[in-house]
């Protein structure tokens, strides 16, 4: 009995140990493979579909033809990393841990661009123009507990 419980631990902790090899294999493999343009590809893409969301109606919707460009170019982009680029990760990690490790694999790579995109001067700039209509006064004694 003692030794079926430690084959069973041992099978588990190797499958648990694969399985984390692969998802970090595949996320290597996507930051690796993708490139400036892939990247601006991918921003365009989270930038179509957040505009949409009813809040941000004042925000100037985008042609059909140029939301169907950009599904086309991304599409492409997901086929060229998924099918070609990471075929041997992306298998190995759909076998070892299933698609929620494929998801989390293509988020890891959102938040690289999104930190890439706030390391961007012109985009720094555009965050801390609000900035300049916060009472400074107010928010130090707030913060510092004053009244």
């Amino acid at each position: 009995m003692r030794a079926i419980l430690l084959s069973i631990c041992l099978c588990l902790s190797y499958n648990w140990a694969l399985s984390a090899s692969t998802s970090d294999d595949l996320k290597k493999c996507i930051a690796q493979s993708s490139s400036s343009k892939d990247n601006i590809t991918l921003l365009k893409w989270m930038a179509k579909a957040m505009v949409v969301h009813p809040a941000l109606t004042e925000i100037p919707a985008m042609k059909p033809a140029d939301k169907t460009n950009i599904d086309r170019d991304f599409a492409a982009y997901v086929e060229k990393i998924l099918i070609t680029d990471c075929k041997k990760q992306t298998i190995d990690t759909l076998q070892t841990e299933g698609l929620p490790a494929l998801q989390g694999a293509l988020e890891t790579l959102s938040q690289q661009l999104i930190k890439e995109l706030l390391s961007n001067p012109e985009v720094n700039r555009e965050i801390g123009a609000f900035a300049t209509y916060i009472d400074q006064n107010k928010l130090m004694a707030a913060l510092l507990g004053l009244r």
